[in-house]
């Protein structure tokens, strides 16, 4: 269906003081030889009290082509303006008498209750059904009548595989009411409680064989009041090319005789694979709720939009499978090395579904890299879902990195989060990192994301062996809290450079890049954002800065004063390299006094940074953090500073010594 020409139309809303809030224009024209039914639905803006979440908005119906498409009042074509549309078909509209007589000929319908636009509704839901199932068939999809190739009668062997593995394992006591009196699944025998009553979900031991058993009340709210388990088959379709799995529910003998086992099994569930297609259909419905789950039946077999594998517990019933799976994409999976796999959970039906959809699967598993497979089954999330392309038909082309990357460790320790990693880093360096630096990488186990941002002013190996010791000196630090992790030291990292580009400090220096405590450094820098967002701790600077005026001193080419704006310490530390910028917050505070050391003959240009605290100088340093120590001159000039100026008390002529 052509819709340019049609996109095209004129389409306006009108505004009019009246209580018409919907008004139905009808077109009809010709498209590539196809005549078009268009039907506009325009809005009174005028009367509308409240945001509708469709606006005006456009249907389009081809009879011939038996095609119906939605276009929003923008422009722009879209389905859930049809969705959309049924809520309006029992709004009143108004639409000319000839418009009326427009619609009911294309719809040849006789009888209407509003307008013809009850009509219009069924015409789409109706249309838009054959177009699905065109679609389903172009595609190659299951049908949703395809259930009727699943064959009836149960697998052989079932009755016995259920009386041989599935009752043995079914250890329970129902009780009655009271507490006192049920049946023993074990023994088949009532019995009645000596001592303590049976309580739900408690285990005890059976008075009559010893046996130990979990008590269930009879009816309750608990899964084994009412069924023992689901088991699921593997059969192959009428046609031969489809599989089928089929799950039942098997239900409570109370009795515990099962003379008859097939008398309580229940099909509730069938999963269909034909090619690397899937569909599911039921036969029963149910809604969770909390501590409880409420079954309700269907009348006749319904297809599920929602394809997903039950992932609770089932007995997984084996004979039959090789024949069932022969001339399927599934036939060479490993279905019994997958089923001893010790350490994951197990979902054979979803083993098999992947194994027909991404033929990677089989070569991942041959291969080694089981836990790939296992986290593909169960271990996926937003984060790692395409780590891997898995719909690529070769092992090299479903990853993002040269194959020979995985050599960095055995098959069997590779995960999707690993793989991620690598292609997280693959990508920031531009496939230029060496097998070294991923090496380290796959160590760590630290996420990229958290310290990528350093990546500009160091490889990776520095930043994250940087992570690794900084992470055991948090450890010595804190020995209660020997659950610290890698990842919890690179967030604080990602946060301190985060602040650090916030205040200009110059990552570039490897001081300010890598701070010896990056704690320390990080408190710092956050106190710093916080004050420079907070306008009373920048009054409380102000003062602080005021009282320290007297001791502003100059002597022969030297002078000393306070840093008197904030924006003076962030450039102090930006140019000397050092992290003085972070001490705005306990200046303000009084805690600690900073002063600018400076040359007469250059009063602009910084020289020394100096932090008194209780008249003692606790450090004056330079570039890159090297101490007054080590300049004689300045050295002395502080000192002489100390006697002159700071034990007696400051200065009266501060301002004077400071111009």
């Amino acid at each position: 269906m052509n819709l340019k020409k049609i996109q095209a139309m004129p389409f306006a809303p009108f505004r009019r003081e009246s209580m018409e809030r919907w008004r139905v224009t009808v077109k009809e024209p010709v498209v590539d030889g196809e005549r078009m039914l268009v039907v506009d639905f325009l809005e009174n803006t005028a009367c509308v009290s409240y945001k509708r979440e469709t606006p005006s908005f456009r249907i389009v119906c081809g009879k011939k082509s038996r095609e119906v498409k939605g276009i929003t009042h923008e422009g722009k074509i879209q389905q859930k303006v049809l969705d959309s549309f049924r809520r309006f078909a029992g709004e009143y509209a108004m639409i000319s008498p000839r418009e009326e007589e427009a619609l009911r000929r294309f719809l040849k319908a006789e009888k209407t209750e509003n307008h013809q636009m009850d009509n219009l509704c069924k015409w789409i839901k109706q249309t838009r059904q054959e177009m699905k199932k065109r679609s389903m068939e172009k595609r190659g999809e299951l049908m949703d009548e395809d259930y009727r190739l699943c064959p009836e009668a149960l697998p052989e062997g079932l009755i016995d595989y259920i009386r041989r593995e599935v009752l043995p394992e079914d250890r329970v006591i129902i009780y009655k009411r009271g507490n006192v009196n049920g049946i023993c699944t074990v023994c088949g025998t009532q019995v009645h409680a000596r001592g303590r009553r049976f309580t739900q979900s408690a285990y005890a031991t059976c008075p009559n064989c010893g046996a130990r058993v979990i008590c269930v009340l009879e009816d309750g709210c608990a899964f084994a009041a009412n069924y023992i388990e689901n088991i699921v088959a593997v059969q192959k379709g009428t046609d031969g090319e489809t599989v089928f799995f089929r799950q039942w529910l098997l239900h409570r003998d109370n009795s515990a005789r099962w003379e008859h086992i097939e008398d309580f099994l229940q099909e509730t569930v069938r999963y269909a694979i034909r090619g690397n297609k899937t569909a599911k259909w039921q036969k029963q419905g149910k809604e969770s709720y909390y501590m409880r789950t409420e079954r309700y039946e269907l009348d006749e077999w319904t297809r599920w939009q929602d394809n997903r594998i039950y992932d609770g517990s089932y007995f997984f019933y084996p004979t039959g499978i090789e024949e069932a799976l022969s001339g399927t994409a599934m036939q060479y999976a490993d279905l019994e090395g997958y089923l001893e796999e010790r350490g994951h959970n197990k979902n054979p039906i979803y083993f098999l579904e992947y194994h027909a959809r991404y033929p990677v699967i089989e070569f991942l598993w041959k291969a080694g890299y089981r836990n790939i497979v296992h986290n593909r089954i169960f271990g996926m999330d937003r984060e790692n879902r395409n780590a891997i392309l898995w719909e690529r038909k070769k092992l090299k082309e479903c990853f993002k990195f040269p194959l020979r990357i995985l050599k960095l460790m055995p098959p069997e320790e590779w995960s999707l989060n690993d793989i991620q990693r690598v292609n997280d880093l693959w990508e920031k360096y531009g496939g230029k990192v060496t097998d070294t630096e991923i090496r380290l990488v796959l160590q760590s186990k630290v996420d990229i994301q958290l310290w990528s941002r350093a990546t500009t002013y160091a490889n990776a190996g520095r930043i994250l062996k940087y992570i690794k010791n900084q992470t055991d000196k948090r450890k010595e630090k804190n020995p209660d809290k020997r659950s610290i992790s890698q990842n919890d030291t690179a967030q604080a990292y990602r946060d301190y450079l985060q602040e650090c580009e916030q205040l200009h400090l110059d990552l570039h220096d490897k001081e300010i890049l890598f701070p010896k405590d990056l704690t320390a450094a990080h408190n710092r820098t956050m106190e710093q954002v916080k004050f420079e967002k907070n306008k009373a701790d920048q009054e409380k600077f102000q003062k602080a800065v005021e009282k320290l005026e007297k001791f502003a001193w100059s002597e022969g080419e030297f002078f000393i004063r306070p840093a008197r704006e904030q924006m003076e310490l962030t450039a102090e530390g930006k140019a000397l390299h050092h992290c003085v910028g972070g001490y705005i917050k306990r200046m303000a505070e009084g805690e600690t006094a900073i002063f600018f050391l400076r040359k007469v003959s250059e009063p602009d240009k910084p020289f020394y940074t100096l932090e008194l605290q209780k008249k003692r100088v606790i450090q004056c340093r330079t570039e890159h953090n090297a101490s007054y120590d080590r300049n004689p001159d300045v050295k002395n000039f502080v000192d002489m500073w100390m006697e002159k100026v700071v034990k007696k008390g400051g200065n009266k002529k501060a301002k004077e010594a400071a111009a």
